[in-house]
Formats: C-alpha cells, sequence, structure tokens
C-alpha cells in the first residue's frame, strides 16, 4: 500500500527549493563558516588567510591543485588532525587513481554531514515527484566500489562510497542494498554475482551508481533470469541515479532488459564531495548546484585570464572551470572539472567535460563533448559504442587525430573516418579552419576494434583499483599502451 506524505513533502522540498534560488546568501553564509573553521590551521596560514576574509577578499586567493594540499594530507597522517581547520579530519577519501597517484581528500564531520544532506535532498525530492511515497517502501539498490575502509596510522581511508555507505548503513540500514557483508567483498565479480543474488527477491524501486556498473549488475541479473524480464524481477524499480559517465549508451539497454522507461537523474559527485543534482523533471539533465553545501567560484573558459567569479555572477550558455571550497577543509581546490551553466536562479548546470579532456594538435582544442557529438552524428551510419573510444596523436601522422572504436559489427574504418571528419568540422569552427585543405589538419584515422576489446582495459582498471574511470582522450600513444589492459593494441595502432 503506497503511503501519502502530503502536504509535508512539498512543504519541505519548497523550503529547499528556496534556498537554491538564493546562491549568494547560501554562498556567503557558507564561507563565513568554513572560513572561521579553517582559521588558525595549517591549511589557513599556508593561503595566508586570517579567517576575516570578505567574499571579495577570497575571490583573490589562488585556486590550487592537489599537489598544495598532499604535504598537509601527510600532517594528517603524521597525527596533526587540525591541519585543515579547527574540527578534526575524520577520514580521508581515495581517489581512484586514474590519471595517476590515488588522491586522498581530507573530510570531517560536516564534510561527510554535506553528503549526508545530499543524499536526504534527493531523497525528499524523489518522495515529492514518485508515484508513491516512501515509495511503496521500496529499497535503493547501490552498485558501487568495494565499501571495505582500512584504517592507516590511525585514520580510516576508503573510497568515498565506502564512507558514507558506512553511515547510511547506520541511519538506513533496512533501506538500502546490499548489506555490509556482499558490499565489502573485493572481487567485483563475486560482488555483483551476490548482489544480484541478494536483490532477486527485494522490493527494488531505485538504483544508484556508475552507468557501466549499472549495466554490469544488469547483465548479471539478466542472465539470472534466464529469459525473464527483469521488469518482472522487480516490478517497482523505475528510477536510476547516475554519476561519474553519460547514461545514453546505457540507457537503451536497460529500459529494454527492464521492459519499461526508467526515470534517470545525473549527480555530479566527487570524491570531494556531493556537489549538485537533478532535481527538476521539468529541466532533464540540468543539474541543481548544492550553493549551501560547498563554495564554488568559476572562470570563463573563454577568458582564461579573467577574475573568478561568484556563483551569482555565472552568466547563463557559459562554460565555466569551477572551483571548490569545502567543509572538508579544501580551499579553492581546483577540481579539474567544466561545467554549461543552464539556469541562474536556482543555479543549474550541465556536466560539460574535465579541463585535461582535450586535445590539442593544432589549437583545434577537440573536447570530450565534441567527441561525443560526433559519435552521436555519425551513429546512424556506423554502429559504434558511444562511450567506448579512445582519441590520440596518430603515432603514423602527428597531424592528425586517431580514433580507436568498439563496433558491434565490420565498419569501414575509412568511411567512419570521413564522416567523423565532417561532423568535427561542423561541431568545431577552429578544426573545420585547420583541415580546410589540410592546412594544419590531416584527416582522422580510425581504429575499429570489436565489442568487448576494451574488456581487458575495464578489468585491470577494477582490479588495481577496486573503481575505474575510462579515460577517453590519451596525449601519444606511448602514454596509452602502457595502460593495462591496453598493451595490445600497440601493433593494432602502429606503435609496435
Amino acid at each position: 500500500m503506497a503511503v501519502s506524505l502530503e502536504p509535508f513533502t512539498t512543504v519541505m522540498a519548497a523550503r529547499h527549493a528556496a534556498v537554491l534560488r538564493n546562491p549568494e546568501r547560501a554562498q556567503r553564509a557558507l564561507l563565513r563558516r568554513i572560513l572561521g573553521a579553517t582559521s588558525g590551521s595549517a591549511a589557513a596560514k599556508a593561503l595566508g588567510l586570517t579567517g576575516s576574509e570578505s567574499f571579495e577578499e577570497f575571490l583573490a586567493v589562488e585556486p590550487r591543485t592537489y599537489s598544495f594540499y598532499a604535504p598537509l594530507v601527510e600532517r594528517v597522517l603524521d597525527g596533526d588532525r587540525l591541519a585543515f581547520g579547527r574540527a578534526p579530519v575524520v577520514a580521508l577519501g581515495e581517489t581512484s587513481g586514474s590519471m595517476g597517484t590515488p588522491k586522498l581528500i581530507p573530510h570531517t564531520d560536516a564534510s561527510l554531514d554535506a553528503i549526508r544532506s545530499f543524499s536526504k535532498r534527493i531523497l525528499l525530492f524523489q518522495l515529492r515527484d514518485g508515484a508513491h511515497y516512501l515509495p511503496m517502501y521500496t529499497k535503493w539498490l547501490a552498485v558501487a566500489a568495494c565499501t571495505n575502509v582500512r584504517v592507516e596510522r590511525g585514520v580510516r581511508i576508503g573510497f568515498i562510497s565506502g564512507l558514507m555507505y558506512q553511515i547510511a548503513q547506520k541511519k538506513r540500514g533496512d533501506f538500502i542494498l546490499p548489506t555490509p557483508p556482499i558490499a565489502a567483498i573485493a572481487d567485483w565479480d563475486e560482488r555483483i554475482e551476490r548482489s544480484v543474488d541478494e536483490a532477486w527477491t527485494a522490493r527494488v524501486g531505485t538504483m544508484l551508481g556508475v552507468p557501466a556498473y549499472l549495466m554490469r549488475f544488469l547483465e548479471a541479473a539478466e542472465a539470472r533470469a534466464n529469459g525473464r524480464s527483469l521488469g518482472e524481477v522487480w516490478p517497482l524499480l523505475g528510477r536510476a541515479y547516475y554519476s561519474g559517465t553519460s547514461i545514453l549508451p546505457y540507457r537503451g539497454r536497460m529500459e529494454q532488459m527492464l521492459g519499461r522507461p526508467v526515470r534517470v537523474q545525473g549527480m555530479y559527485t566527487a570524491t570531494e564531495g556531493s556537489f549538485a543534482a537533478e532535481l527538476d523533471p521539468e529541466a532533464p539533465g540540468e543539474l541543481h548546484l548544492m550553493v549551501d553545501m560547498a563554495v564554488f567560484t568559476f572562470r570563463d573558459l573563454a577568458a582564461p585570464d579573467s577574475p573568478l567569479l561568484p556563483a551569482w555572477k555565472v552568466e547563463h550558455g557559459h562554460r565555466y572551470e569551477i572551483f571548490v571550497t569545502t567543509l572538508g577543509g579544501l580551499i579553492q581546490y581546483q577540481i579539474g572539472d567544466v561545467l554549461e551553466v543552464t539556469e541562474t536562479r536556482p543555479l543549474r548546470v550541465r556536466f560539460a567535460g574535465r579541463t585535461g579532456e582535450e586535445l590539442n594538435i593544432a589549437t583545434e582544442k577537440l573536447s570530450l563533448k565534441q567527441a561525443y557529438a560526433a559519435l552521436d552524428a555519425v551513429a546512424p551510419d556506423v554502429p559504434v559504442h558511444r562511450d567506448r573510444f579512445m582519441v590520440l596523436v596518430d603515432p603514423l601522422n602527428a597531424r592528425r587525430h586517431l580514433w580507436i572504436v568498439e563496433a558491434s559489427e565490420e565498419i569501414d574504418a575509412a568511411r567512419a573516418a570521413q564522416l567523423i571528419d565532417e561532423a568535427l568540422a561542423s561541431i568545431n569552427p577552429s578544426y573545420a579552419a585547420l583541415r580546410r585543405g589540410d592546412a594544419m589538419l590531416d584527416t582522422p584515422r580510425v581504429v575499429a576494434c570489436d565489442s568487448g576489446s576494451f574488456d581487458a582495459y575495464m578489468a585491470a582498471g577494477f582490479a588495481t583499483r577496486g573503481q575505474f574511470k575510462f579515460r577517453h582522450f590519451f596525449p601519444d600513444a606511448e602514454t596509452l599502451t602502457r595502460t593495462a589492459g591496453l598493451e595490445s593494441l600497440a601493433g593494432r595502432i602502429g606503435a609496435a
């Protein structure tokens, strides 16, 4: 039996929405709180902060990369739990290390509580917008990395999913699957299989995870179903929250497996914190920045030397690099993400890529967003997987891009290269100009691989770090071929 919580949910959701509609008030109040908590710490002294700075003065603080904070993290591990502020660091979130050595991100009780509040807000809006309340007592199924948390030099260290899973289990243990013993299994395949077994007879209503992880779970479930529709197994499953990558390459297959549409809602989450989520069904794909949970500053990509802007001064349609200041003690942290602003009151954005995910041979500045758009454009003629591709400078010709793609059937690689070339020229004016008459760039080359050719790469990532991010851009063939799971491509691309 469905239970209605009206008008409570609508009233509470309206209060949250009012906070999000006034980013200036929320950001100024939060910055005062963070600077006050940071005052006198080693981090504040290293940044030259007194704790009394106005927001306008704060905008002059130079953004910092992780290399600045790494020595402070070492201080925490050496026993100085107050290196980042008056509140002790209680845990370090570990990144996947997909671009190098894993980073250790400081978290305090306050920063972990902000992530908890983020989850509560998502649930509140789900209750408001869903067909049922509580919704028919269904469970959330989290498909995530191993939740094991280790203790090193007295500090808890683990993937953020593991740190938050422990908190969620204490608060809402009956609401979440998998249960702790299964969530802690280190082996991906075993954890997935056991998660499917446990969820098989449960009233699962919502899935949560990186799209590739969700697909891995559903594929294992489909194998067990042996021809039975997964919609029959989980008749109430109709929503998926995702983060990390686009869900578009997977959504059609998910809905085919379940035999019905799935409402998908994006989130912008990272080891540093949970920063944005899709809350408005009238604005699909647009993420509300949580302006009361972290401080955000922005630099317009079109003006890389321009001053930083506060959240209430960004403009619709512009793309910005975002910097975050967290309750865990990171100040003006260069997280490396690019957002496109779609609405300013409330502040809504779309994820537009990473500052480092750009290929630039001759100032064409090919972005990940453009690469996706090019593959979307050629999809009707070339059956390539939208999310399993890599682009690099061709080792046989430094004047062209090399695209390595997975195809579901044999394709004409020369034709695929021509179509990608035409699509990029229509999307990127600089690329078009540089390609005109082969002035600076030559026609790209395509190497087509069979479906599953990147499985070894993905498996190596999971095996090494326990979680995985698919890297699409590589600066050169050497970097690609020394990456675990991609070594066999050397001969295919001419880098042997």
